[in-house]
């Protein structure tokens, strides 16, 4: 993530003149123009589709386009502010998401598509529509944001960012980890200065350090005081905020560096007391349900779409060489339950046992047409067989032979975590260009590490986004 600089941030003072707005109010508006921007888009699609084909603005429908419009706005919120898409940083450019910004758009398409079919409204609106709405908005939504991006980041320089002002007070350790740029982009703060805390515990040295702060506080007119200690320092962190109570000002402790590593983690709240996710479970029977209905719908239309490339591998494949056009092999699936996986059969042999050697380019073993297949990904298209089964998902870490399961379990110790979530015909490791064979134990590590990072992370516009980079790394031939 990239950061505000320092440098640039110095340049906020403290007293803010009558152009200043609220640090807080940034999220609201970004909110507000973008929903604005999203019934436009309905508004203008369906009146340019209307013109194009009927020859006439609306045809009695303009009630449906904005409905369908205050829908798509109300879904992109959602997805967005899922996204972290309206952080500070991320709004002024300097923290560039625009694929999660296009995969959020897509996927708020895509539920508003299935809304409309589900619940039967929109009688008058047309695919045709529905689609130039969508590339509209999606546009629009990336015109948005380089609009903004520039008084933004004009504003940040001028010190036209009204933030809440701060006296941060800690020990070297770290305060040495405390930038400006992290206060302003993550409390929304701006430091005006800074108190060290010297010598031990409980001494005179920490009681001259907080009348230093409350004094300054009190000069630089702050609203609140930061406390950067380290949280195993209990007692010592008491005896501060004792002394601090002198002060009519807020005291915040902000996360030392192993807090805020487990801050980072989902929290739960099943009680009184709430606990850190410190591992992820399977999804949740309403994920897994709405990963399944994608998976369903998708593979058939691409069963559908992909149906004469079907037929012409099999026929090339019976032409080229003796043996079954379909190559099956035993592979575990989610929780380790096994089951056969199709693939076109690219090779002379058809190994399944407990040694099986991994291809490789030039492999002797490849048919005629085999290589082909391969470089192009056409000898994975069957497995969407096995997705619409319920065997495999379209997106999820890729499934090896048993004989590499029970070798690789044995050296890594969290490759079984691979299988928390269904297999998939494309991953994040694949997408990343981890694919074919791993000579070293090392490539193995790097793929169940990305593995591991989508399931953790798991999400439909991430499922999106692979699926999207999936398709374009075919293309260009470089086969997923």
């Amino acid at each position: 993530m990239t950061d505000l600089s320092d440098a640039r941030l110095a340049k906020v003072p403290v007293n803010f003149g009558a152009f200043s707005f609220a640090f807080a109010s940034l999220e609201a508006f970004a909110v507000a123009f973008e929903m604005i921007i999203v019934v436009l888009s309905s508004i203008i699609g369906g009146a340019a589709y209307h013109l194009f084909y009927y020859h006439t603005v609306y045809s009695n429908s303009f009630e449906g386009f904005l409905g369908i419009g205050v829908l798509a706005a109300i879904l992109h919120m959602f997805v967005a502010k899922s996204q972290g898409l309206y952080h500070a940083q991320v709004l002024a450019g300097l923290d560039r998401r625009w694929s999660s910004l296009l995969g959020g758009w897509l996927l708020v398409v895509l539920l508003m598509t299935l809304i409309i079919f589900l619940l039967k409204v929109g009688s008058g609106v047309s695919r045709g529509s529905v689609m130039s709405f969508g590339l509209i908005g999606g546009l629009g939504l990336v015109a948005g944001r380089m609009l903004l991006q520039a008084p933004l980041q004009r504003a940040i320089d001028r010190g036209m960012l009204a933030t809440r002002r701060a006296v941060v007070v800690g020990m070297a350790d770290e305060l040495s980890r405390v930038r400006q740029s992290s206060l302003l982009c993550d409390f929304g703060l701006s430091e005006v200065r800074r108190i060290q805390l010297t010598g031990q515990a409980h001494d005179a040295g920490d009681r001259t350090a907080v009348e230093s702060a409350i004094r300054a506080a009190r000069e630089c007119g702050a609203d609140e005081i930061i406390l950067a200690m380290p949280w195993q320092q209990e007692p010592r962190i008491q005896f501060v905020c004792d002394q601090l109570r002198a002060s009519p000002l807020p005291v915040r402790l902000r996360p030392d560096r192993t807090a805020e590593r487990f801050l980072a983690l989902r929290m739960v709240v099943s009680g009184p007391i709430p606990t850190l996710e410190m591992q992820r479970s399977p999804l949740t029977s309403l994920e897994r349900a709405g990963k399944r209905l994608f998976d369903i719908v998708a593979s058939s239309g691409l069963l559908v779409l992909f149906a004469p490339l079907l037929i012409g591998t099999a026929i090339a494949i019976k032409l080229d060489s003796k043996g079954p056009v379909l190559f099956r092999q035993r592979r575990n699936g989610f929780d380790g339950r096994p089951f056969t996986i199709l693939k076109f059969r690219s090779m002379h042999v058809l190994e399944d046992g407990d040694v099986i050697m991994q291809a490789r380019p030039n492999d002797a073993r490849l048919t005629g047409i085999g290589a082909t297949l391969r470089r192009r990904s056409i000898d994975e298209l069957p497995q969407l067989i096995n997705v619409l089964r319920g065997d495999m998902s379209l997106v999820g870490p890729r499934p090896h032979a048993l004989a590499h399961d029970d070798k690789y379990s044995k050296l890594i110790a969290s490759y079984a975590q691979r299988q928390h979530v269904k297999p998939g015909i494309t991953g994040l490791a694949q997408v990343q260009g981890l694919r074919g064979a791993t000579p070293a134990i090392e490539d193995m590590q790097l793929r169940v590490a990305h593995d591991l990072i989508y399931i953790k992370s798991w999400s439909f516009v991430l499922d999106l986004r692979i699926l999207l980079r999936t398709v374009g790394a075919v293309l260009r031939h470089k086969g997923v």
